[in-house]
C-alpha cells in the first residue's frame, strides 16, 4: 500500500530510494521490554523542558515539565479543543503524512496569547532496540496564539541493529506577531529511518525560524510546507546534512507567499562522503497579489568522494510583478587552492582538509542562537567529521 502511494508521486520521489521503506517487513512498534534513561543518549543539555515519545507512545517517566502559565505540553490523547486542526487533511502529495494523520499519540504544544516559554521545549522521538523491524506513527501539533513566543528542539534517535522507521506528521500554526524558533535534529542509528511531513502557517507579522540538522541515519525524508498567509510574515529555513557510508537524506520544501510583504531566507548545506546521497528540492511560489515579497533559496553541497551524489533543484514560481527573488544551487569538491593556502602556512594536509570541511558546515551551526544547543551541535559536528578521505 505504501509502495503504491509513493509510486503515484513519481516526480517528487524519483530520486528517493523507496526500497528503504518498503523492503523491510515492518511491524507496529510495541512497548520496549526495558525503559532506558535518556541521560547520555540525547544531545540537548539538562535544563530544558522535556517530553518524549518512545516507539510512538508518550512516556510519562521521561517528562520534565515545569511550565509557566500559558504554556502547555501534553500527549495527543489528552489535548482538547483541537478537532479542527486535527481533522485538516494533509497535502495530497504527502501520502506518508496522510498515513500519520491516524496516529494515536504525539506531542501537543500550546502557548497562549502574549505568553512566552521561559526555557526551550525539548521533544524527543526514540525508537528503542528491537529484535525485529518496527515502525511507529506520531503527530506533533504546535499552536502559538497572537504575540506568543517559544523555542522548540525536536530530536529523533534510534537504537539497535534491526530496521526502525518513524513516520511523523507535524503542524505548526503561528498567530499574528507570534515567533517560533524550531530546531529539528536527526541522530538516527545505522538502521534508522525517518519520514516527516511538516506544515507551517504564518499569520501577519509572525516569524518562523527553522534549523534542520542531520547527523546520521540510513534514510531521512522531510517534506516541509510553509504558507505565509499574513502580511509582513517572515520565515528562515536553515539546514545541514552530514552524510557518509550509504546514508540518504532528502529535503523537499514548498514555501507559498500568499500575502503582501513576506520574507523567506532558505539555505541548506550538505557534506556527502563515501556512497551517501543527498536530495534538495526547494520551491518558492509567489501568489498573485503577494507584492513586495522578498525571497531567497540556496543549496550548497560539498562532495568528499567520487561515489557521493547530489540532486539539487532550487526554484521559483512567481505570479506577482513587484518582488525580489533569488535562488541558486552549487555542488563542488574540496578547493585545491584553499588546501594549498593552508598547507603553505604550515598546516598538515589532513588537518587542512578537516578545517575546510568544518568551516563549510559550521556556518549552519553558528546560526543557532541557543548557546547550550550550539555547543552540543558543534561537538556533534566534530564527531561526524569524515576521516577516511581526509
Amino acid at each position: 500500500m505504501i509502495a503504491e502511494a509513493l509510486a503515484a508521486q513519481k516526480e517528487g520521489w524519483r530520486y528517493t530510494p523507496v526500497a528503504a521503506l518498503t523492503g523491510p517487513d515492518f511491524k507496529p512498534a510495541g512497548v520496549p521490554a526495558r525503559l532506558e534513561p535518556l541521560g547520555g543518549r540525547v544531545l540537548c543539555p539538562v535544563g530544558f523542558h522535556r517530553a518524549a515519545l518512545v516507539n510512538g507512545r508518550w512516556e510519562a517517566k521521561h517528562a520534565v515539565l515545569k511550565l509557566p502559565d500559558g504554556v502547555t505540553v501534553e500527549p495527543l490523547g489528552e489535548a482538547s479543543g483541537l478537532a479542527e486542526l486535527l481533522s485538516r487533511p494533509a497535502p495530497a502529495d504527502m501520502p506518508l503524512a496522510q498515513a500519520a494523520s491516524a496516529a494515536r499519540d504525539g506531542f501537543v504544544v500550546r502557548v497562549a496569547r502574549h505568553s512566552r516559554a521561559d526555557r526551550p521545549i525539548h521533544l524527543v522521538h526514540i525508537s528503542e532496540a528491537s529484535p525485529v523491524a518496527e515502525s511507529s506513527q506520531a503527530r506533533v501539533l504546535v499552536v502559538l496564539e497572537p504575540g506568543a513566543t517559544a523555542e522548540i528542539v525536536e530530536e529523533t534517535l534510534s537504537f539497535g541493529d534491526a530496521p526502525s522507521w518513524k513516520n511523523v506528521r507535524a503542524q505548526v500554526v503561528l498567530g499574528e506577531g507570534a515567533f517560533l524558533r524550531h530546531h529539528r535534529i536527526v541522530r538516527e542509528g545505522a538502521q534508522g529511518r525517518l519520514t516527516l511531513g511538516l506544515e507551517v502557517t504564518l499569520a501577519s507579522r509572525a516569524r518562523y525560524e527553522s534549523h534542520a540538522l542531520n547527523f546520521g541515519g540510513l534514510f531521512a525524508r522531510e517534506d516541509l510546507r510553509v504558507r505565509i498567509e499574513g502580511e509582513g510574515a517572515e520565515c528562515a529555513l536553515n539546514g545541514l546534512a552530514l552524510l557518509g557510508g550509504s546514508e540518504f537524506a532528502d529535503h523537499h520544501s514548498v514555501v507559498e507567499h500568499a500575502a503582501v510583504g513576506g520574507t523567506t531566507r532558505q539555505l541548506y548545506k550538505a557534506v556527502i562522503d563515501d556512497k551517501a546521497r543527498f536530495v534538495f528540492d526547494g520551491l518558492i511560489t509567489v501568489k498573485p497579489g503577494a507584492q513586495k515579497t522578498d525571497a531567497q533559496v540556496y543549496n550548497k553541497n560539498l562532495l568528499l568522494s567520487e561515489d557521493a551524489r547530489v540532486n539539487t533543484n532550487p526554484e521559483f514560481k512567481i505570479l506577482a510583478d513587484d518582488v525580489s527573488c533569488k535562488h541558486g544551487g552549487a555542488v563542488g569538491q574540496m578547493s585545491l587552492e584553499a588546501l594549498f593556502y593552508l598547507q603553505s602556512r604550515g598546516i598538515g594536509a589532513d588537518e587542512a582538509r578537516r578545517l575546510l570541511v568544518y568551516a563549510f558546515g559550521s556556518e549552519m551551526v553558528d546560526r543557532v542562537a541557543l548557546e547550550p544547543l550550539k555547543l552540543a551541535l558543534a561537538d556533534a559536528l566534530h564527531g561526524r567529521m569524515p576521516e577516511e578521505h581526509l
